[in-house]
């Protein structure tokens, strides 16, 4: 199923043996759109930690009940590497996550293997060609912050298009497959486009500027979603 990353953030988080909190922010691989890890506030009980979960940890999306389950207890996951609230997730942090809860899949379809990283289906060992050898630094520089990335301007080839408003993926595979764009010709209409993510053809990410490799002319040609809640029944 697709849904919002917005909307992911309301749902509450559920251990095993109780409430953690809610998903304040999404860490994503800015490679390949997978949801690396899902950032918890658990202020009410882990005051001044970051809770990093990887997909591999939830068990179920109830969106009737907008609650997400984790197959872990409270005390599992208060017993995890500890990482302050406001500190960035190196590739040190990664590392020690992983091997806390022995994780082999990080999340959407990228795995660790052999010292590097596969970007495949998971369901066949990868090559040698297949595995990216891991620098010290590549960890800490492909992870990408899904709230900061929220109002990032965004580039159609011929000029600027809008705004990032939201971002939409797939609860089967975790992947980010499209962002919704909110242009801003008119603060009394906003209209609302979606690109996949595959349409990204680079971003800045220092700057606040992601660039689709598509025209304005083109998109000029397509018709414009009213509400950004019609979009998920046209694209199921």
């Amino acid at each position: 199923m697709l849904y919002y990353t917005s909307q992911l953030k309301t749902y509450n988080i559920d251990a095993t043996d109780g409430e953690l909190g809610k998903i304040n922010d999404l860490y994503v691989d800015d490679r390949n759109w997978s949801i690396r890890y899902a950032s918890i506030d658990s202020r009410k009980w882990l005051p001044g930690r970051k809770i990093l979960l990887a997909p591999s940890s939830f068990v179920e999306v109830n969106e009737a009940e907008k609650k997400l389950a984790v197959k872990y207890d409270k005390e599992t996951i208060r017993n995890s590497p500890d990482v302050s609230e406001n500190t960035n997730v190196s590739g040190e942090h990664q590392q020690r996550i992983n091997e806390y809860y022995g994780w082999g899949n990080l999340g959407g379809n990228v795995m660790y293997a052999a010292g590097g990283v596969y970007a495949g289906n998971g369901t066949q060992p990868p090559t040698a060609e297949e595995i990216e050898p891991l620098q010290d630094d590549k960890p800490n520089k492909a992870l990408r912050s899904e709230d900061a990335s929220i109002g990032f301007r965004v580039h159609a080839n011929g000029g600027k298009l809008g705004t990032v408003a939201d971002f939409i993926y797939n609860d089967k595979t975790w992947m980010i497959e499209h962002i919704i764009v909110e242009t801003n010709n008119s603060l009394l209409t906003p209209k609302y486009y979606t690109f996949s993510t595959d349409k990204i053809q680079s971003a800045d990410w220092q700057e606040g500027d992601l660039y689709i490799d598509e025209s304005i002319q083109m998109i000029q040609n397509l018709e414009p979603y009213k509400n950004k809640e019609d979009i998920l029944s046209f694209l199921i």
